[in-house]
């Protein structure tokens, strides 16, 4: 969580309109608060909040990104690290590929590359991608090679209630008044 720009408590909402903001310390001129309308207000915050994918914390010297003695530190190891059966984690690409079974293992953790029969690794072979490639192939293996058709849309819901049906659609709705005419024809 981050700090709000202009605390709470120094923040007032002027009768005028205006927002007054008291200062922690007055200026050199001896001011001690300042009062602006809020459209002004807002933008002033608006410039305090950083750009998309901007860092906001900053690191130096060693622990730098680029710092030249930064390969020099070693990672600090956990304490099962002392027995024979620890296993250190996969390291972090440089980049920002993923390939897609790491991606689904750390999502669903299924591991989609084991085969089902042998548990030994698979090997991705191709894509079908084209649509007369896809059609062929679910028409191979026994599958639906046409879209279902979607289902009409229901219509609005009917309210016994006459104070709901007031209040959403404006009226007694076409349904209140047939039942009532149908009443006094009765």
């Amino acid at each position: 969580m981050l700090r709000p720009p202009v605390a709470q408590e120094r923040v007032e909402q002027r009768p005028d309109g205006l927002v007054r903001i008291t200062l922690k310390k007055a200026y050199a001129d001896g001011t001690v608060a300042v009062d602006m309308d809020p459209l002004s207000l807002l933008c002033r915050l608006a410039t305090s909040v950083p750009p998309p994918r901007l860092h906001t914390v900053r690191y130096a010297g060693v622990l730098a990104a680029a710092g030249p003695w930064r390969s020099r530190l070693a990672p600090l190891l956990p304490p099962e690290a002392t027995t024979a059966s620890y296993e250190p984690e996969t390291p972090r690409r440089a980049g920002g590929y993923r390939p897609w079974a790491e991606l689904l293992a750390r999502t669903f953790a299924a591991d989609v590359l084991a085969c089902p029969r042998c548990q030994g690794r698979m090997k991705l072979l191709a894509l079908v991608t084209g649509p007369a490639s896809i059609t062929r192939y679910l028409a191979t293996v026994g599958e639906a090679t046409e879209v279902k058709q979607r289902s009409p849309g229901r219509g609005p819901p009917y309210w016994k209630s006459r104070v709901l049906r007031r209040q959403v659609l404006g009226d007694e709705g076409d349904c209140g008044s047939h039942a009532r005419n149908g009443d006094e024809a009765a």
